[in-house]
């Protein structure tokens, strides 16, 4: 560890990572007012005693917002005669509703309800100026941290509070969760007839969901209702009545709620052809769920899909599609974000690459800041793994809220599932892979600035992506200095040597500050004025500069 130099720009400024709407009713339950950004549900009953209430009873809602747009959205049945509907208050003001079904009992039914403002953020966007960027629809930027906790919200995984909790407190905005019990079957969404909606299982995804809403307003999950299960995707479009009421029920259900995005599958093999095996899917089933689900969308929710490994994106250029996904390795440089940038105008995420315990780098901690760092600088978003959450959680003689018993004997299995990230790295499972996310928050944060509008200009330093990131607009200039060991991504450390970086400053007078990522501390060098400059970081590692105009 490098000495810490003790620099406080401003004042000292401590990211809250855990937001709380305290005496705000985040979801609202048939009452005349609710809050802007939150989520309003209205409850209807039935009086239809013979058909089945998932596949031949139908419920929509008709939605008049306060500017005069309105939105359709389908209702649900929620257990015995019980249906709901919900809606997203994007907009203040007075809304109105009116049902449409062919249950006499829900047909033709009207009301109305005042959404409040309040301080949510709302849900994930593009950015209004960057079409590179992420925003809330409060238009806050979204500062793209993501985590892999694939099994936070199935049913058997025991310390999923304790995972989504310290996944805040690290620094995580982004949860990549799906639906699956097992890893390739989302078998549990229906009962044993293979159609019927398992409404408790559907239940605790909501529960926990709501948790997060409530608890962590600020984290958006990445649902991914289709998993890995490459049969019933497969059956989709054959008109599976399962397959195709997955999508429309989680919509139903969830679509409403300012934190969730729709990712439809997960690391599957796209192809064309038309004989298909394993984990391979045709490119035109993706196609038709994407459009399908786009064409349902009632709030503007964000969609993607993710496909395997160096396998790019192949839906970049579908009108469904809103951001790129991308699945590769060692991306430190930020080399694949940069590709797509230049394919197309929209927000790039590299939703996997290395984890701490899959393909592990040798230095964790240096491996996921400079990772999530580069990318950043390269006008994209990065996603941190750690434990594996793709497999049930295996560990055992544990004791409340996570805490060992005293008969504890070992630590097989319990790498697997979700739990909490301090306490695997208090178990010494994990190395602290994820431990300088929240210094970037507090970069952001002191120094006042994001990356809306921030164009990546590496060509400034030489173009040496391994070496130094740069992004930059007409205000600041942001470079990190990697400082790497060697040049394998894998193998590398923090070069024990001090970095520096030599470029043509444009003409005028700039403020110098550094910022240390693995400590959160600032260093102030003082003045300059253009030219050709040398820049001396202030100590050995990784350091980040930046460059603020003052004229």
């Amino acid at each position: 560890m490098r000495p810490v130099i003790a620099f406080h720009l401003l004042i000292a400024i401590f990211f809250s990572y855990a937001i709380h709407c305290a005496g705000q009713n985040v979801m609202e339950r048939d009452s005349k007012q609710a809050l802007q950004y939150g989520v309003y549900e209205l409850s209807f009953h039935t009086s239809e005693k013979g058909k089945d209430p998932f596949y031949e009873l139908d419920l929509k809602l008709v939605f008049t917002l306060p500017g005069g747009s309105s939105v359709t959205v389908d209702g649900f049945n929620d257990g015995g005669s019980l249906f709901k509907a919900r809606a997203y208050c994007k907009e203040t003001g007075i809304w109105t509703w009116e049902s449409e079904s062919n249950d006499p009992a829900m047909d033709g039914l009207s009301g109305s309800f005042e959404v409040l403002p309040s301080k949510l953020k709302g849900k994930l966007t593009v950015h209004p100026r960057d079409p590179y960027q992420f925003a809330y629809h409060n238009g806050d930027w979204f500062l793209h941290i993501g985590d892999t906790g694939y099994r936070f919200v199935v049913a058997s995984e025991p310390f999923w509070k304790e995972y989504i909790d310290q996944a805040s407190e690290m620094g995580a905005t982004k949860i990549r969760t799906w639906f699956a019990m097992e890893r390739s079957a989302v078998s549990d969404l229906f009962e044993g007839d293979g159609k019927t909606i398992a409404l408790n299982y559907w239940r605790e995804i909501e529960r926990r969901i709501i948790y997060t809403l409530e608890n962590h307003p600020h984290i958006v999950l990445q649902l991914i209702p289709y998993a890995e299960d490459a049969d019933l995707i497969n059956s989709y479009a054959s008109g599976n009545p399962a397959a195709l009421k997955v999508a429309q029920y989680a919509q139903a259900r969830w679509s409403s709620f300012p934190n969730i995005q729709w990712t439809m599958s997960n690391d599957m093999v796209i192809v064309t052809k038309d004989s298909l095996s394993g984990r391979e899917v045709h490119f035109e089933t993706i196609n038709l769920m994407g459009r399908d689900m786009a064409a349902r969308e009632p709030w503007g929710t964000l969609l993607t899909n993710h496909q395997s490994r160096f396998k790019g994106y192949d839906f970049a250029q579908e009108p469904w599609s809103d951001f790129v996904t991308l699945e590769d390795l060692d991306q430190v440089a930020g080399l694949k974000i940069l590709e797509y940038r230049e394919k197309i105008r929209q927000p790039i995420v590299n939703d996997e690459d290395r984890y701490e315990l899959y393909r592990p780098a040798a230095h964790r901690r240096y491996f996921f800041r400079r990772l999530m760092w580069a990318s950043l600088l390269s006008g994209g978003h990065a996603t941190y793994g750690g434990l594996r959450t793709y497999e049930a959680y295996g560990g055992h003689n544990i004791g409340p809220r996570g805490q060992m018993s005293n008969d504890y004997i070992s630590f097989e299995g319990m790498e697997k599932g979700v739990s909490g990230y301090f306490d695997a790295n208090k178990r010494g499972i994990l190395s602290q892979g994820a431990h300088d996310f929240r210094h970037i928050h507090q970069f952001f944060s002191t120094a006042g600035i994001d990356l809306a509008g921030m164009q990546p200009d590496d060509a400034l330093v030489g173009n040496e992506p391994f070496k130094y990131k740069v992004i930059r607009d007409r205000e600041n200039m942001i470079i990190y200095l990697a400082n790497p060991s060697g040049e394998n991504p894998g193998t590398d450390f923090p070069a024990g040597k001090v970095p520096e970086v030599e470029f043509l400053l444009e003409n005028g007078t700039f403020q110098i500050l550094w910022f240390d990522p693995d400590t959160g501390t600032w260093v102030r060098t003082g003045g300059i004025t253009g030219g050709q400059q040398k820049f001396v970081a202030p100590s050995i590692e990784d350091w980040v500069l930046l460059i603020r105009k003052v004229d």
